[in-house]
């Protein structure tokens, strides 16, 4: 942590700042000084500006009105309040790139909607891919979100893909209303399934969700603005009414700022163009009418049956999908060589030079004002030469960065080798204090820690086209990506990323000072995650699960039989309310997702788990809503 000489004080902030000073007596100094570090850190630089010193002097006032000194319980209080507002300011700084949200605390729909407008603000007219994936959709708010967007923004394009029972109108299906708008930039498919078993009683076809071939599970979507990952939300949460109002439901946003975070809305992003381009995962509306007429048809036909179906529909002009590339944009806080280049290209040499001089001596730039303030050169440019520049959050992760990234920004190549292979082997460090496993002395972390972060956001996929004999672990390019995780033995291998190693790495990982809390609508006992959770309670790590009451039976018996044997594992059911939450807490690490615990969910079904480790504010987050869920639940 910097010296409170070694900030950079906003001219317009110099008074306020001397006022403050003026309200201590000598021996609080300090104090005020320290508080002032930290409000200056609050967006992750060394520079006070007006607005961060704004908030002890408001805390000041608040016990003590006017300019007149504080003794020490008055300065005391008033310290104290600050440090609440600062805290406030530092997390609405969302360094980390992620937020978490629940409801009964807000509406997910609203947060959904308002994550979309503020891509839309930032791509300022510029190309913008906003990318669906949707089990159910029947909010009639989010639609009509949509719909405007897309009316007033013709520099955006929607692509949708919904499960297969979207594709009707009956039940308040928002996707046949959104489609008959005929928006040119809204594009929809559907997944490809056909989930119906034959009815004596009907004389026909009748749903049986037994029957489905693969659901399209997901829910969520990201947006990309010219190529680059901008926003990713994604959850447990349903497009509906009643899972907004009715269920325990979660989501989670995570920014294109922060770095661990852009390559898990890349991945996303993969996923989703992969979908879209298989025609055995996903199809246009006509070509999966005639499809589900086909199939319909030849089951009435196999029963004696006269065809009732059309099956003749032309098929809809949908162009293939390819994720753009980021060809233009560029970090003023990054460390990929490319931020530095496209600088260089838009700048000019000099003013790159100067700008890096200024982030390297008192931090990350945190606004386009900022950065003008502090580089008055870049004011002078013609605003296209900076439109397709960004402020990330100027932190490199030891988990994700390249050797490349990590030399930039002040490892040294030998070390910035060692990293990645030591993660490569072992799987993500736990702190910054594990880079002394490579080789770094306690000073040198040190040297490197405000700019370096542990944490790593990961996204795991499970796919299954229609008719294949098997599921995959994603549809995309990243459908036979492996990852560093750990096994039941305690080894760490390279194994498939799919949505079940993205749990039990965690749960494989857990000891008992690292309890289990997990949440789950459904669990199936047949699944590898159960038998992981069992495994880790065997290791003696307590585990804590709520469930959502129906369906879950056997798994409560399960569980009751392990406590029963003395292991350190309990469960309550949660009846008041559909318990729809799909999360679990490991420690300062979180999974949350779409994804069940089930045979189905990792064997047929399209899904996806997202993992965020090292974040003990998002962990908390998870943790305390847990609790919460844990206090309100039936004790069986």
């Amino acid at each position: 942590m910097p010296t409170f000489d070694q900030l950079k004080i906003a001219p317009q902030a110099r008074a306020l700042v001397d006022q403050l000073m003026a309200r201590a007596h000598a021996a609080d100094v300090a104090k005020v000084k320290e508080a002032l570090v930290k409000a200056a850190g609050a967006d992750g630089n060394r520079v006070l500006s007006l607005v961060e010193v704004r908030v002890i002097a408001d805390a000041f006032d608040q016990v003590s009105p006017g300019t007149a000194k504080l003794d020490a319980a008055k300065l005391g209080q008033g310290l104290d309040v600050a440090w609440v507002n600062l805290e406030k300011l530092s997390s609405a700084a969302n360094l980390d790139g992620v937020s978490a949200h629940f409801t009964f605390q807000e509406s997910l729909a609203a947060k959904m909607i308002a994550e979309l407008k503020d891509s839309v603000a930032r791509a300022a007219g510029r190309p913008m891919d906003v990318n669906m994936m949707i089990f159910e959709f029947q909010s009639d708010t989010i639609e009509a979100a949509i719909a405007d967007v897309a009316r007033n923004n013709p520099n955006v394009t929607f692509r949708i893909i919904g499960d297969s029972g979207q594709a009707s109108p009956s039940g308040g299906n928002a996707l046949p209303s959104l489609l008959a708008l005929r928006l040119p930039n809204v594009e929809v498919k559907y997944k490809k399934d056909f989930p119906y078993v034959w009815s004596d009683s009907k004389g026909g076809p009748a749903y049986n969700h037994g029957a489905t071939a693969g659901l399209n599970h997901h829910k969520g979507f990201a947006t990309f603005i010219e190529g680059r990952p901008d926003r990713l939300v994604t959850g447990s949460f349903n497009w509906s009414d009643t899972a907004d109002t009715k269920n325990y439901e979660d989501l989670t946003t995570y920014s294109g700022e922060d770095a661990t975070a852009r390559r898990a809305i890349s991945q996303y992003g993969n996923e989703f163009a992969g979908f879209w381009n298989n025609p055995d995962a996903a199809l246009s509306p006509n070509a999966f009418q005639n499809f589900k007429g086909k199939m319909w048809n030849d089951m009435l036909i196999a029963h004696g049956k006269p065809p009732t179906m059309s099956t003749s529909r032309a098929q809809e002009p949908l162009n293939p999908y390819t994720l753009p590339a980021d060809t233009k944009s560029f970090d003023v806080n990054g460390w990929r060589p490319e931020d530095e280049k496209r600088m260089k290209a838009a700048l000019g040499s000099t003013l790159t030079k100067t700008l890096i001089s200024e982030r390297k001596k008192f931090g990350r730039f945190e606004s386009m004002e900022a950065l003008k303030e502090r580089v008055p050169g870049v004011a002078k440019l013609a605003p296209e030469k900076l439109e397709a520049l960004f402020f990330g959050t100027g932190k490199v992760s030891i988990n994700v960065a390249t050797k490349e990234e990590l030399d930039l920004a002040g490892f040294t190549p030998a070390q910035a080798a060692a990293v990645v292979a030591y993660r490569e082997k072992n799987g993500d460090f736990e702190s910054l204090e594990d880079l002394a496993k490579v080789g770094l002395t306690q000073g040198r972390i040190e040297s490197v820690r405000e700019l370096m972060t542990a944490q790593d956001v990961e996204a795991f996929f499970n796919s299954r086209p229609f008719g294949a004999p098997a599921g995959g672990t994603g549809y995309g390019p990243d459908g036979s990506r492996t990852s560093a995780v750990m096994g039941a033995d305690g080894k760490v291998t390279n194994a498939a990323a799919s949505v079940v190693v993205g749990a039990t790495d965690l749960f494989n990982r857990a000891t008992a000072a690292t309890p289990i809390s997990l949440a789950m609508y459904g669990l199936s006992v047949s699944s590898p995650e159960f038998r992981s959770l069992e495994a880790a309670a065997r290791r003696g790590v307590p585990v804590r699960i709520v469930l959502n009451d129906d369906f879950n039976g056997g798994a409560v018996d399960a569980i009751k039989a392990l406590k029963a044997a003395g292991l350190p594992i309990d469960v309550r059911v949660q009846k008041a309310k559909t318990m729809h939450e799909k999360f679990g807490v490991v420690g300062d690490d979180v999974f949350a997702g779409s994804a069940n615990f089930s045979t189905s969910s990792s064997t047929k079904h399209s899904e996806d788990r997202f993992t965020l480790k090292n974040n003990r504010e998002i962990s908390g987050r998870f943790q305390a809503t847990f609790d919460s869920l844990w206090d309100k639940s039936k004790v069986v």
